[in-house]
């Protein structure tokens, strides 16, 4: 048997699902004519509350194209090599759905709106098999549609430290968390540390809800593909790394300090410190040697270590620059550095680390609107499906035309699931999953808005919705 596949065959969405889905149509009980699936994030999940994002991003990429018979084909084939001549793959169910519905995915998509806060154990998404004879459908595109964590449990991620920030601002900042330089106090620096460059421009962009600092450029990308973006949704600013510092060795590290500084003499200038002697470099040749010229510059040169204990290193920082350059003390008791220069710290980086940095900077006197952080792996590769506690089950089956509840009730009472057809309201502001057949909650909106139906995508949202969403949500 003879499979020629090509780059365009691995979005087939016919065989995109886990290989044991393909066959569970025939382990449903004859009389099966619909099905519905949830998707939430469980209690005990790391964080409260969710930021729900990348629905959209899935939806465009897998489930707009129509199945062809060649898709089938290809699939039956792969199914065949894959599982051996014993597999029922059953091909007769995709052929009805490019025969009769012309490849488009006969399923109905809700889901919260993209950008959304929600607390833990409520639902997010919702799916709906109707058609009688693909049933079975929603099971099977499981598989895509619960990556949708990954974008969610980032952007709640990056929520976090966002909300974390603006707690310490609050207490040592004048304007709190109105500070204007919150939007690029945490920088992602985590393209090339995530497993794929998918992941880096679903995760780069899941970050751009609530930060507006990255290098991961494909984010941008994805914002204009995928999310309606017309602008840049991300920013970045002139930055060294060692290749530039190191390039005329150690005895010439002077020589190439003066060069970027007289040569990008507006706007902000980010510069590794750590080549050959980090204190030096602060202490000498940027305190001393070179001072004037960072204070001729019209805009700020921001010290880059890259290396050390963090915990030492930002408050000595902060010290010898505030030594060197001066500072002023706010109305809240604090310090703040002279605006000429400033210090970013994105050495191997996670929000544990980041929150023990801003309080021992505090505690050396320093406001934390001094700081910038840049964090990589820590913000886009080191999460899983489990930080959330994300799930997709099966709640309601219909039965020779009869809707019946589906649920677990497992050893772990933590996996109990939700029974029934869900809906997600709101009850005094606060939301609530109810079932959707309660009459107490007949009057109230589902926030679930549908978003697919049969492969057409029902609402597009902007990235700026998508950040607007987010914003009413705190």
């Amino acid at each position: 048997m003879n499979l020629n596949l090509t780059i365009d065959d691995l979005d087939n969405v016919v065989d995109m699902t886990d290989s044991y889905k393909l066959e569970h149509h025939g382990m449903e009980l004859p009389g099966t004519d619909g099905a519905v699936a949830y998707f939430e994030a469980r209690k005990g999940a790391k964080y409260e509350r969710t930021t729900f994002f990348g629905l959209q991003y899935l939806i465009k990429k897998y489930l707009l194209r129509p199945v062809t018979k060649a898709d089938v084909d290809k699939a039956e084939m792969l199914a065949m090599m894959h599982e051996g001549p014993d597999c029922d793959f059953d091909r007769s169910r995709w052929d009805y759905i490019v025969e009769f519905h012309g490849g488009k995915l006969p399923v109905v998509i809700e889901a919260v709106p993209e950008g959304t806060v929600v607390p833990t154990d409520n639902v997010l998404l919702q799916i709906f098999s109707l058609d009688p004879k693909c049933h079975w459908l929603g099971n099977h595109l499981e598989t895509i549609i619960t990556h949708v964590w990954a974008g969610s449990t980032i952007a709640t991620h990056s929520r976090e430290v966002k909300e974390f920030l603006k707690k310490e601002l609050d207490i040592t900042c004048n304007d709190g968390a109105n500070f204007g330089g919150l939007p690029f106090m945490l920088h992602d620096f985590g393209m090339r540390g995530v497993s794929s460059l998918e992941s880096a421009g679903v995760g780069g962009l899941s970050h751009l809800i609530n930060f507006q600092g990255t290098d991961t450029i494909i984010a941008l990308k994805y914002a204009i593909v995928f999310y309606g973006a017309t602008t840049a949704v991300g920013y970045s600013v002139k930055a060294t790394e060692h290749s530039i510092m190191t390039q005329r060795g150690a005895e010439h590290e002077r020589e190439v300090v003066q060069y970027l500084l007289k040569k990008y003499n507006k706007g902000i200038l980010s510069m590794v410190a750590d080549s050959y002697d980090y204190k030096r470099f602060v202490e000498q040749i940027i305190g001393k040697e070179f001072k004037q010229l960072v204070l001729d510059r019209e805009g700020k040169l921001v010290v880059r270590p890259d290396s050390g204990d963090p915990l030492e290193l930002m408050p000595w920082t902060l010290n010898s620059l505030g030594e060197s350059f001066g500072f002023t003390v706010n109305k809240k008791g604090y310090k703040v550095l002279n605006p000429k220069v400033g210090v970013i710290w994105g050495d191997g980086i996670d929000f544990a680390m980041l929150k023990q940095i801003v309080q021992v900077c505090r505690e050396a006197g320093w406001s934390t609107e001094n700081l910038v952080f840049g964090m990589g792996g820590g913000l886009l590769q080191k999460v899983n499906r489990d930080v959330q506690r994300f799930a997709f089950k099966a709640c309601a089956k219909r039965y020779n035309g009869i809707w019946n509840d589906v649920w677990k009730d497992p050893t772990d009472k933590s996996k109990i699931s939700k029974r029934g057809i869900q809906k997600l309201v709101k009850v005094d502001g606060a939301y609530k999953t109810v079932r959707a057949d309660d009459p107490a909650y007949a009057s109230l909106p589902n926030e679930m808005k549908k978003v697919y139906d049969t492969g057409a995508l029902l609402i597009d949202y902007t990235f700026d919705q998508v950040r607007e969403n987010t914003a009413k949500s705190l």
